[in-house]
């Protein structure tokens, strides 16, 4: 089912994919391209190209059109555009002539914002922390929050009409698993009458086609499908659920079938690492545009099995190699994000782009979160959108200004000339490993704790693997509690 690579000639008629599409950014008062969590902002000649993509004109024909516009040489207008228009290819954002499908146009509700400067990229909404899987990384806080305390579909509408009024693009429908819901297509339908490009971050488990189908019809942009593994046996391992690989392989048929974006997430650690190849492989076969290697950072539940699935640096660096020789086999076939592991890093991530300035998660209760494990440090307050404009959350909320620029700093990086890059790290991870949320990240090789924290990692993952210790609800399989919910 894997597609082959898009060339860009002069005869083809390149035209968006049914995922990926020119957006009217109302509230930035600009045209971005809206694609599977991407926003990619043009320049006045990347519009000026891009407005005669349609899967009808030629790229010879668009470079006429150009070259009259601008008074400019076709040859030389030609090869600009080719160019474009290739790299767009090979994110898997064009196609040769005109897509099956049509994305949900813009509605009057998202035609009907004001500018605001300087709000969220996207939101992270958290439908439920119930959850058939019972992952032993789980990234959901050690305290999960009840059904009975969820936002219903109307709420979840509210917040996101407030959220795309104040900048937000990308929506993450998440969880849990956020299929268990049975008002997922009320949902959404709230999402996309928002005007947000929609992402469900599924383990695919409990999908049906028709289902699926269903949300496609309301206007679901992209999947993204976590792989626990793409060897069976491993897979169910580490899950604790039978059967999930061939489910997800059908569920990405599916996604493809009806023309939706699909990412798959393979969260990388001990038990899985020597596979890496395989779910390559597995990407590709069932045609995904991108796959994200994710090598887990170690907190929460994750923390409590780090013995269990923490890699030896000789593997993870192994992992480098693998990706850099898939990027280019694999150019114009299957994009890349790749995670490393902070173990044996050198410099930190910008936690979720930095703290407060791209991202904000809602969870299943309304709280309203800078990062998707703050709850996981003590002492911040967490406002809840039931209670306060998510405006006013985002802009002097006290959790949100914890942790935002950079007067909380310590040295060293208060003083380090990649503040501003990295923005001082994983808050939860420094406070894991150092006790103080306001440390420098363990990661970084200017921390004072990064020798520990290298020769910590490795020092465990040369001992022999413990048994996991599984995430359960309330004392119940979570299996069996979340089947018992699963929509009908």
């Amino acid at each position: 089912m894997s597609e082959a690579r898009f060339v860009v000639t002069p005869e083809s008629k390149p035209a968006f994919t049914r995922y990926s599409r020119l957006h009217e950014d109302v509230v930035r008062r600009r045209k971005v391209i809206l694609a599977p969590e991407r926003a990619y902002e043009l320049d006045p000649i990347g519009l000026a190209v891009l407005g005669h993509v349609d899967g009808v004109a030629s790229v010879s024909e668009i470079s006429q059109r150009l070259a009259q516009t601008y008074s400019a040489p076709v040859d030389v207008i030609q090869t600009d555009v080719v160019k474009l228009l290739q790299g767009l290819a090979d994110k898997r954002l064009l196609r040769d002539g005109p897509d099956a499908f049509s994305p949900p146009p813009l509605s009057q509700t998202a035609k009907s914002y004001a500018p605001f400067e300087r709000g969220p990229a996207g939101l992270l909404a958290e439908l439920t922390h119930r959850c058939p899987l019972q992952c032993p990384y789980c990234s959901n806080p050690l305290d999960l929050e009840r059904a009975n305390t969820e936002l219903t579909s109307g709420e979840w509408g509210d917040v996101f009409r407030q959220a795309a009024s104040i900048g937000a693009l990308q929506l993450h429908l998440s969880g849990g698993e956020p299929t268990i819901r049975r008002d997922l297509e009320e949902i959404l339908a709230h999402a996309v009458d928002a005007g947000l490009y929609t992402n469900l971050v599924t383990s695919a488990v409990l999908l049906t086609r028709e289902r699926l189908a269903h949300l496609a019809e309301i206007g679901l942009d992209h999947v993204q499908v976590s792989v626990q593994d793409v060897v069976p046996e491993s897979s169910d391992h580490i899950s604790g659920y039978e059967g999930g690989v061939a489910k997800k392989r059908d569920v990405a048929r599916w996604a493809r079938e009806f023309g939706l974006g699909l990412t798959i997430n393979a969260p990388i650690h001990r038990q899985n690492i020597d596979h890496l190849p395989q779910i390559i492989d597995f990407a590709v076969e069932v045609g995904a545009q991108r796959l994200e290697v994710a090598h887990i950072q170690y907190y929460a539940w994750a923390e409590v099995n780090r013995a269990a699935l923490i890699p030896t640096r000789e593997k993870f660096l192994a992992t480098v190699g693998i990706v850099e020789e898939a990027k280019k086999r694999l150019q114009g076939v299957l994009n890349f994000d790749f995670v490393i592991h902070d173990h044996y890093a050198s410099r930190p991530k910008a936690c979720t782009g930095g703290w407060g300035r791209s991202i904000m998660v809602v969870t299943p209760s309304g709280k309203a979160l800078p990062c998707h494990a703050a709850q996981t440090l003590p002492g911040l307050s967490f406002d809840n959108v039931r209670e306060r404009p998510l405006a006013e959350i985002w802009r002097n909320g006290a959790a949100f200004e914890a942790f935002r620029g950079e007067e909380w700093m310590q040295e060293p990086c208060r003083s380090c000339d990649k503040r501003g890059v990295d923005y001082g790290g994983c808050r939860c991870q420094a406070l894991a490993v150092t006790g103080n949320a306001a440390a420098t990240d363990p990661a970084c090789h200017r921390s004072a704790h990064h020798e520990e924290f290298a020769t910590l990692g490795q020092n465990e993952s040369l001992l022999p693997a413990p048994a996991f210790v599984y995430r359960r609800l309330g004392g119940a399989d979570r299996k069996e509690k979340a089947l018992d919910e699963q929509p009908a």
